[in-house]
């Protein structure tokens, strides 16, 4: 049995100077809270604080399956006001030894995302279209295999090969210049005495062809990881690296959401940790994380922690100081994903679109090739052509995009470290926390010239870098 890693939920940052007055949540806010609360002992009986391990599974399916068992939740389903979604990216190139892994992942982690929301919102909001074409044609007459007799200067007309578009060109040339005007336009020869007409008809056609397109628009709100993996994946006797994100969307974090969006207390309340129980204990731990997590603060109150990772490729002719630059240009770019994941956690829009084509083509051909030497036909040759295919096409496009204000937002680590394969990660941890939110007010209060009492208020081949984030929730955080 994997040995259990104990949960936590919450982290006390940075301390508030002053305080700041904000407005009361409205009733409608009071009572989602209440149904999100109403199961918590049945839940707490249910579940144990234990119940993520952290230690990783053998591939993305038993580790979905691991979870449901422990979480005793189907994913997809709602229960208890809370659904669980999964998604599986793979990197885009299949070394973890590439100078760009660290990127790599981030995108990829960024892609699971986005198709785990675009998944939700089409099989909720979608409207889908199928159209659906066949066609059969069928020549079972008795001079089906008969052609027409040659006529050259229609046969060119009707087009086809080079040959025939440049015979075409040169009936329309007196016959006595007809070798020299080739010639003029650089007809080699051979190709002027000797050339082909094709005549060709369908004697059997059966297809069928579908096509269903699927689009939809929708804001999502409260959608956050529970945990997310770094693993290898195997396919066709080769292997890449993918991450893989449970996330989870509930009353409690749509309404946290609502909170932080509009900057206002949030009736949300959770069980108090440390910080020292939800970051990592050292440098390497900090490979293992990717994404968002929600936990909750010294006092309860709930907040954001992002984690936004790159990499930097480092080339051996650079200096000190440019090695430094690139470090810190990949730190400002992994701090801006970490941003993005908390506004993108407060409202998402997404509109996506998505075209399935499939068919199958059974068709039968008959041929005559007729050779033409000097102007005349010559021999003639007939076959018979068979086509069976089948057509599988499919096409995705959406975009999302999220708007929103980072105070309340603050860096809580900057971070660098290499991997097994040598690969030179950077990172960056901001936080969302109201002690944050406090402290930014009373910040832009004493610019304005207002004093702590008007304020108050509330609160070669690589080696496979499979690892597991760090699990600090459980079910009853949600």
């Amino acid at each position: 049995m994997l040995k259990l890693t104990p949960i936590v939920a919450a982290v006390a940052l940075l301390a508030a100077s002053g305080a700041y007055a904000q407005q009361a949540p409205d009733p409608q806010a009071a009572q989602a809270v209440q149904v999100a609360q109403a199961s918590e002992a049945l839940v707490e009986a249910a579940t144990p604080a234990d119940a993520m391990p952290a230690d990783s599974v053998q591939s993305y399916e038993d580790w979905l399956a691991d979870f449901e068992q422990r979480f005793g939740q189907t994913i997809g389903s709602a229960a208890d006001g809370r659904v669980f979604y999964a998604g599986m990216a793979v990197i885009s190139g299949d070394n973890a030894a590439d100078p760009h892994y660290g990127t790599q992942l981030a995108l990829a982690y960024e892609r699971a995302m986005f198709d785990m929301q675009a998944d939700f919102i089409l099989q909720n909001y979608g409207r889908l279209k199928a159209r659906t074409v066949r066609s059969l044609f069928d020549d079972l007459s008795s001079d089906k295999d008969a052609f027409d007799p040659v006529e050259l200067q229609k046969a060119a007309a009707d087009g086809g090969s080079r040959l025939e578009a440049l015979f075409d060109k040169a009936l329309v040339l007196v016959d006595k210049k007809l070798d020299s005007a080739l010639a003029e336009e650089g007809v080699p020869p051979d190709e002027i005495q000797k050339m082909s007409v094709e005549q060709k008809k369908n004697l059997y056609k059966d297809t069928l062809n579908k096509e269903m397109i699927k689009s939809a628009y929708q804001s999502m709100q409260g959608l956050v990881p529970v945990q997310t993996r770094i693993f290898p994946i195997q396919e066709n006797n080769k292997s890449t690296m993918a991450v893989a994100v449970i996330a989870v969307q509930s009353e409690k974090t749509r309404q946290f959401a609502k909170d932080i969006a509009r900057k206002r207390p949030s009736l949300v309340k959770g069980t108090p940790r440390a910080i020292q129980d939800l970051l990592p204990a050292d440098k390497k731990g900090y490979l293992d994380e990717i994404g968002l997590r929600f936990a909750y603060d010294a006092a309860g109150r709930p907040m954001l922690l992002a984690y936004g990772r790159t990499s930097v490729p480092m080339e051996p002719g650079w200096s000190a100081s440019r090695a430094v630059r690139a470090k810190q240009n990949a730190q400002s770019i992994a701090q801006s994903l970490a941003e993005a994941n908390i506004v993108e956690f407060m409202n998402t829009n997404i509109q996506v679109s998505e075209t399935t084509n499939v068919g199958d083509i059974n068709e039968e051909w008959a041929k005559q090739i007729t050779q033409i030497d000097n102007g005349k036909p010559g021999e003639v040759q007939q076959i018979k052509e068979r086509i069976s295919e089948t057509t599988q096409k499919i096409v995705k496009s959406g975009k999302a995009q999220a708007v929103g204000e980072l105070r309340g937002s603050s860096v809580l680590k900057r971070w660098d470290v290499k991997d097994g394969n040598g690969v030179t990660h950077v990172g960056v941890v901001v936080g969302w926390t109201y002690d944050q939110l406090d402290n930014a007010n009373a910040i832009e209060a004493q610019a304005r010239g207002k004093t702590g009492a008007q304020l108050s208020g509330a609160q070669g081949a690589a080696s496979d870098q499979s690892r597991a984030s760090k699990v600090i929730n459980n079910k009853n955080d949600f």
